[in-house]
């Protein structure tokens, strides 16, 4: 026979209930049996819509009738999936941005400056944590500024800001992943790859040279590619891959001192700021993910732009080898970049991996940008739903991007009322579906998750 709860076991489970916490698991930490939590979260979810019974404003009154119209690309009944966007102006129906019905998870956001761009952003990963699904922001100039947060989402979602411009990060970008298949040789290619993206006046030479240098520089620690028992060894700090360049150009070959001479200078500005250090911050991707109502902001400002867009790329690289070594999965987290201008689309970029590839590991993507010209066609073609706010479009790109699945009519549409929409209002493409649609806020968005219901569980760590 089981024992009866007792109070404190109550408090414990209405505390991890409201931290999203799945029932298994709070079982094992409260001490009781499954069957139980399931009948407190029950008890918890009657109380609630009693509550709401008995007091019912117009105001609440007005929501309920929002919410009862029908929807062109979804209904609300499930509340992890879909994220209400805002209403039809024509229909007055609630569109919704279905994360299961559609292709991929992905989102990309145009719009120039004072559009409702990064404020929609902010406002769809409070409602994206608050389903269980963390996220991770790359902010360049302080654009997302969410602490506080909202009101309606203090309780329940935790953010963390962190200033890595200034305190640096104890990543390494030469750590080997278990999907590293060939160890200190894709290390070598990646950062490679990353340094010649960035600066893209650097060559195949300087490549091939910084490509032999990660490569001396692992071997002198004692990580050779011909030994994998080796490469779980401690790295050599980051900054030993500017020494050895720098050490290059004093060799004896002729034509090694020159290409180092001409890769040194345009490295070296990463390494003068000293980003990636053992004594900046921590990031631990597996904490992100086990507390997921969490919205981790990493910020890169006062950081050099060419040094912003290559950390940017290393911590991608290194949040999406972890994802994927932690193989196939639902989807359980999301990456918002901003000012796309500072992102490489092209292949083998970071941002393009994930726009191909991270549905499968449970991965997504929130691209925005004031200019439609920072986008490419991998881009357009990889994101399911789309918002364009007031963009000035003369060439009629973003029409056509936006309404290539869509009617003859849509497409007309589309192109007419680009340049003319109201703040706060974005041309929303779904599940190939087109809408004006006026966007929720944060004090007027319908507020599906009720505090204790239970959140569907996602991969383990």
């Amino acid at each position: 026979m089981k024992s009866p709860i007792t109070e404190e076991q109550r408090r414990v489970i209405g505390r991890l209930l409201d931290e999203g916490v799945d029932r298994t698991s709070i079982a094992d930490q409260a001490g009781v049996t499954l069957g139980q939590v399931s009948a407190l979260m029950a008890h918890r979810t009657l109380r609630i819509r009693q509550r709401q019974a008995r007091f019912v404003t117009p105001q609440t009154q007005d929501e309920e009738r929002v919410n009862s119209r029908p929807s062109p690309i979804g209904s609300l009944n499930n509340i992890r999936s879909r994220i209400p966007l805002g209403l039809d102006v024509q229909t007055g129906a609630v569109v919704c941005w279905d994360l299961d019905a559609a292709s991929n998870p992905h989102m990309l956001i145009v719009g120039e400056s004072g559009s409702g761009k990064t404020y929609t952003a902010s406002r769809l990963v409070f409602e994206l944590a608050e389903r269980g699904f963390p996220s991770v922001i790359i902010d360049y100039g302080q654009g997302f500024s969410l602490v506080p947060a909202p009101v309606r989402y203090r309780e329940t979602v935790r953010v963390l800001e962190l200033n890595l411009g200034r305190d640096g990060i104890s990543l390494n970008p030469m750590e080997i992943f278990p999907t590293d298949l060939l160890g200190p040789i894709t290390v070598a290619q990646r950062v490679a790859d990353t340094f010649v993206r960035v600066y893209p006046r650097l060559g195949v030479q300087q490549h091939s040279l910084l490509r032999n240098a990660v490569l001396e520089v692992l071997s002198e620690s004692g990580i050779r590619s011909d030994d994998q028992q080796t490469w779980s060894r401690p790295l050599p700090p980051f900054r030993d891959l500017e020494a050895k360049v720098i050490e290059y150009t004093t060799r004896s070959d002729t034509s090694t001192r020159r290409i180092a001479g001409t890769l040194a200078p345009h490295i070296s500005t990463l390494f003068f700021f000293n980003t990636f250090r053992k004594t900046g911050r921590s990031l631990v991707w597996s904490d992100l993910i086990r507390n997921r109502k969490n919205i981790w902001v990493l910020q890169l400002g006062g950081l050099e732009d060419s040094v912003q867009r290559a950390v940017t790329e290393f911590l991608l690289w290194n949040l999406y080898r972890y994802i994927e070594s932690q193989g196939p999965c639902p989807l359980r987290i999301f990456v918002i970049l901003d000012e796309a201008h500072r992102l490489a689309f092209s292949q083998g970029a970071p941002v393009e991996r994930i726009l191909r590839e991270g549905r499968k590991f449970g991965m997504g993507l929130i691209l925005a940008s004031q200019q439609p010209e920072d986008f490419n066609s991998v881009a357009f073609g990889n994101t399911a739903t789309k918002l364009a706010f007031q963009t000035v479009d003369t060439s009629g790109r973003v029409a056509r991007q936006l309404s290539r699945k869509l009617s003859q009519d849509n497409r007309v549409e589309v192109a007419r009322n680009l340049s003319s929409l109201p703040r706060g209002t974005a041309y929303v493409v779904s599940s190939n579906t087109g809408s004006i649609t006026k966007l929720f806020s944060f004090e007027n968005g319908p507020s599906h998750h009720e505090p204790g219901s239970q959140i569907v569980e996602v991969c383990p760590e």
